[in-house]
């Protein structure tokens, strides 16, 4: 790749394939549009399994990318991310940017923004400006038991969501993505059980039972849940939701108000904004799942924390966001 091009990186098996019968369309409206912009060449490639698009993100970057554009869900965009940072969660690519074309699952970040029209997202692309906003890093234990390091656009959450994640992956997809949501829920609250940890959120540690615990740039999670009504993603801050509730009858009455952002108002439901949050199991052989950006890789225990102004971003909507609540 010429130094000062774009890379556009596509997940053909996002939103359930959908995105590979999208992409011809997709494709010729960057290749017509793009060049006239940028003064290098548009080069497109297709992802073909899990963490492939961070290792092609990375290689386009270290080539000269100016521009790498994620072209699918929540955890495409993570991998994509996660090709511009280091092992220690440092962006290595400061003024390169990062465009945002949704077409996946979830699709929460963008949500977020505000969705938008396909003419609408590929005009924010080409026409900018690009806005610095934060990122988050998380520390925590993989699948293989060693330590990870993996950075996060829009929400890391512990608990039920890491449920979630588990149930939705052996989901059925045509179902459209809140309905996926919906039903993963369901079944992660029939298998709730509460666990005990310590919750550190800018050095000021507590013991609680943990039902979930969120660290969220963005606002919505889970299909569009609006779990944290008050997140910007350009404030240098976390926004922390968190709950030990444990009767799956509440969790079920709570599901019906976390769409519309009321969940908030439960006594249960705690809510704080910091830098940086810890959180560890007390009972080491407790196995409480992670979620980043709608993926599930790994468990507690784990620490998040925010990049301020660590990411150029060129996606419909910026700043942001498209709701706030009172």
């Amino acid at each position: 790749m010429q130094p000062g091009g774009v890379l556009a990186i596509v997940n053909p098996a996002s939103s359930s394939g959908r995105t590979l019968r999208r992409w011809p369309d997709l494709q010729r409206a960057l290749a017509s549009r793009l060049p006239r912009v940028f003064s290098g060449e548009v080069e497109f490639r297709a992802t073909e399994a899990p963490g492939h698009a961070t290792l092609l993100a990375r290689r386009g970057l270290e080539h000269g990318a100016r521009l790498v554009i994620s072209i699918g869900g929540d955890g495409t965009n993570n991998e994509v991310l996660a090709g511009f940072v280091d092992d220690d969660g440092h962006n290595r690519f400061p003024d390169a940017e990062l465009g945002l074309l949704h077409s996946g699952t979830g699709g929460d970040f963008l949500r977020h923004l505000g969705r938008c029209k396909p003419e609408q997202a590929i005009a924010a692309l080409v026409d900018g400006p690009a806005h610095a906003v934060d990122y988050g890093v998380a520390r925590f234990v993989d699948g293989s038991g060693r330590a990870a390091v993996r950075p996060f656009l829009n929400i890391a959450s512990a608990g039920l969501s890491g449920l979630v994640d588990y149930h939705v992956r052996r989901s059925n997809h045509l179902l459209g993505a809140t309905a996926t949501y919906i039903l993963g829920s369901l079944r992660a609250i029939a298998d709730l059980s509460a666990k005990r940890i310590v919750m550190t959120i800018d050095g000021v540690a507590q013991e609680l039972p943990l039902s979930l615990a969120v660290a969220a740039n963005g606002q919505y999670f889970g299909g569009g849940m609006w779990i944290a009504p008050q997140a910007r993603c350009d404030d240098g801050i976390l926004e922390i939701v968190h709950t030990g509730i444990s009767s799956r009858v509440t969790m079920l009455a709570m599901l019906g108000k976390v769409f519309a952002g009321k969940h908030v108002e439960h006594a249960q439901v705690s809510m704080a904004r910091a830098r940086v949050l810890e959180l560890a199991p007390c009972n080491p052989d407790d196995v409480i799942l992670l979620d980043l950006d709608g993926e599930q890789p790994g468990r507690l225990p784990a620490r998040f924390h925010v990049v301020p102004a660590g990411l150029r971003l060129r996606a419909a909507g910026l700043p942001g966001p498209a709701h706030e609540r009172d």
